[in-house]
C-alpha cells in the first residue's frame, strides 16, 4: 500500500536504533535499502539480517563527517542501482554538558554529525534527484528542534538548524518534484539516550507529562518515516511530523540531566 516496492532507499545511520528500525520497515515494504554507517560490522550485520528475512539490503561505509566519503557512498549507489529514490538522514550524536562548560571539540563533533553531515548527504542526494526529476528526503530531527532542554546546547542548535534546513530544501526543490520532510521523535530509548532511561526519576518525570502515558518504540518512528517518504504523502513537503505521544502538545517543563 505504501508504494515503495523496488525503491532505492539510502539510510544514513541505518545500522542501529531508529535508523535500523527504519531500514527494516522499508525492506518490509519491498524497498531495496542501502545502509550507511561508519562501523563495518554493524552495517554488514544489519544488511545480512534484512536479506536473511527475505528483504533487499546493502551495507556500505559512510562517515557523514567526511565529504569525500559521503560522495563515494552516493557514487556507489548510483553505479549499482542507477538511481536514488529516498534518503533518510538518521545520523546523530549528543553530548550533555552545561552551556558554560561545553567543550569546543564536543561542540564541533555534534555539529559535524548532526548538521554538516546532513548538508553533505542531502546535497549529494539532491543533485541526483534533481537529475531524475523526483525523490523524497526525510530528516530525523528532535523535540529539541521545538523546545529547549538543559545541557543540550549543541544538540538543540543542530536539530533546530536541521529542521530549518529541511524546510529550505523543500522550498527550493519542490519545483523538481522532490519532497523534503522531517520527523521529530519523542522519547524513544536508543543507544544515544539509554543512560537517561536507566534513571527512574527521569522516567517518572517524563511519563507524568506524557499524554499517552508511555514511551514510544523505534518501529513507531519508522512507520512515520516510511509514510512521509512514500507516494501516500505525495502532497506533503516542508512538514515536520512529531511522533511523541502528545508530549510537545502539552508544553512540558522537563528537566533533563
Amino acid at each position: 500500500m505504501l508504494g515503495l516496492e523496488n525503491k532505492i532507499v539510502a539510510i544514513a545511520g541505518g545500522s542501529r536504533g531508529i535508523g535500523l528500525a527504519t531500514a527494516n520497515r522499508f525492506a518490509k515494504a519491498g524497498a531495496c535499502v542501502v545502509i550507511g554507517s561508519r562501523t563495518e560490522t554493524e552495517f554488514t550485520e544489519a544488511a545480512e539480517s534484512i536479506t536473511h528475512s527475505g528483504g533487499k539490503a546493502l551495507g556500505l561505509p559512510l562517515d557523514v563527517m567526511s565529504k569525500e566519503n559521503v560522495n563515494l557512498f552516493f557514487e556507489r549507489i548510483e553505479q549499482q542501482f542507477g538511481r536514488l529514490d529516498v534518503l533518510v538522514y538518521c545520523s546523530g550524536t549528543n553530548r550533555r554538558v552545561p552551556a558554560e562548560e561545553y567543550p569546543e571539540d564536543a561542540w564541533d563533533q555534534v555539529l559535524s554529525t548532526n548538521l554538516k553531515g546532513a548538508y553533505y548527504c542531502c546535497q549529494e542526494a539532491g543533485k541526483r534527484m534533481i537529475n531524475q526529476k523526483e525523490g523524497s528526503i526525510v530528516t530525523i530531527t528532535s523535540m529539541t528542534s521545538h523546545i529547549a532542554t538543559p545541557n543540550q546546547s549543541a544538540y538543540a542548535a543542530t536539530k533546530g538548524g536541521l529542521l530549518q534546513y529541511t524546510k529550505v530544501l523543500a522550498v527550493e526543490w519542490g519545483k523538481h518534484n522532490i519532497r523534503v520532510n522531517a520527523v521529530s521523535p519523542g522519547y524513544i530509548e536508543t543507544s544515544l539516550n539509554a543512560h537517561n532511561f536507566r534513571n527512574a526519576a527521569f522516567r517518572d518525570n517524563v511519563l507524568n507529562q506524557m499524554p499517552m502515558g508511555r514511551f514510544g518504540g523505534t518501529d513507531e518512528i519508522a512507520n512515520a518515516v516510511c509514510f512521509l517518504a512514500s507516494p501516500m504523502a505525495s502532497y506533503i513537503t516542508g512538514a515536520c511530523l512529531p511522533v511523541d505521544g502528545g508530549f510537545l502538545a502539552g508544553h512540558p517543563n522537563i528537566i533533563m540531566q
